[in-house]
């Protein structure tokens, strides 16, 4: 899930006047440098890069040419050089407090995040563990800075979802939808993770009242209204697997049946249609079942072996239940 443009920008992209700096020569420099460094970061990040870090090093106490930096090494991947950056932004100017700025606590954990799931062990590597041990103490620090970070406490739950930390996740995750009601991504996790727990009565809670939120979700650019939409699929997704577990077959699938609305603009895999043709089957459709089935071949294969696996069994059963 991507950072919210309200968590990482008004604070960080703010301007590298001169006149901010007074007399004092190497700030002067370090400004003249930065400017340079944020002229050419476009077409030559890692000039940038190098630039800026001159620019920070001639003036250490520059929040601001450090949050440049941390922001340009974010883009690049860079995450744990990102991180040690954005910890110097929060100590460079304890005299206008930089401490203070919660978006600076923010991003380093974020960056911890990226680090863990870059390691090529996964999350629960020994490497990977570390790093999620790492997230945590800056997003707690944003949110003693800021407590309506809502993506502080939705970051800080993954950590905490991803060290066996359950109940503190189920809390984490509550906070961010209480903080930003409109993100559905906050609803899957905490559905999943309820689901997962074997609570279906709260993960179907979970479920329908984030897919109530599709119409208050205003999303910016295609990128946030594709993620939307997968959020809104996976809630319904969720509500299957919370009748599932309810033993409400009806419910589960109307629920299936809902995926069909959701637009897919990435044609990604859609398994709720394997799902619907199963369901159909069991409560004694086979007209229904069968033309769920002929469409779900239609649908793109995932790269998970499970959607392999489904598809391999949809080809298997086509034949098994006379499907034409």
């Amino acid at each position: 899930m991507r950072v919210r443009g309200a968590v990482s920008s008004s604070l960080l992209l703010v301007g590298l006047a001169i006149a901010s700096v007074g007399c004092n020569k190497n700030a002067v420099d370090a400004q003249k440098l930065a400017k340079q460094a944020q002229s050419i970061q476009g077409e030559t990040p890692k000039d940038a890069i190098e630039q800026y870090k001159q620019a920070s090093q001639l003036d250490p106490t520059n929040h601001e040419i450090l949050s440049h930096l941390a922001l340009l090494q974010e883009k690049q991947k860079m995450w744990t050089d990102a991180a040690d950056t954005w910890a110097k932004a929060a100590a460079a100017d304890p005299e206008h407090g930089s401490d203070d700025f919660a978006s600076y606590h923010f991003h380093r954990g974020y960056c911890f995040w990226q680090a863990a799931l870059k390691e090529p062990g996964g999350l629960m590597s020994e490497t990977g563990k570390g790093y999620l041990e790492k997230v945590k103490e800056p997003m707690q620090k944003a949110l003693q800075k800021d407590k309506n970070l809502a993506d502080a406490w939705y970051y800080l739950g993954k950590a905490q979802e991803a060290l066996d930390d359950e109940q503190s996740a189920l809390e984490s995750y509550t906070d961010a939808i209480n903080t930003r009601p409109d993100q559905l991504p906050y609803y899957v996790d905490l559905a999943n993770l309820y689901l997962n727990l074997g609570y279906g009565g709260e993960g179907l809670a979970v479920a329908t009242e984030g897919q109530k939120q599709k119409d208050n979700v205003k999303p910016k650019s295609d990128a946030e209204r594709d993620e939307a939409y997968s959020a809104l699929y996976n809630l319904m997704i969720d509500e299957a697997r919370a009748a599932e577990l309810l033993n409400k077959p009806d419910v589960k699938i109307a629920a299936l049946e809902k995926t069909r609305s959701v637009p897919n603009p990435k044609n990604a895999a859609r398994e709720a249609e394997y799902q619907l043709a199963l369901a159909y089957y069991q409560a004694r459709r086979p007209n229904d079942a069968c033309s769920a089935l002929l469409a779900y071949e239609k649908t793109p294969q995932g790269k998970d072996p499970q959607s392999a696996a489904n598809h391999t069994d949809a080809t298997g059963k086509k034949a098994q239940w006379g499907c034409k």
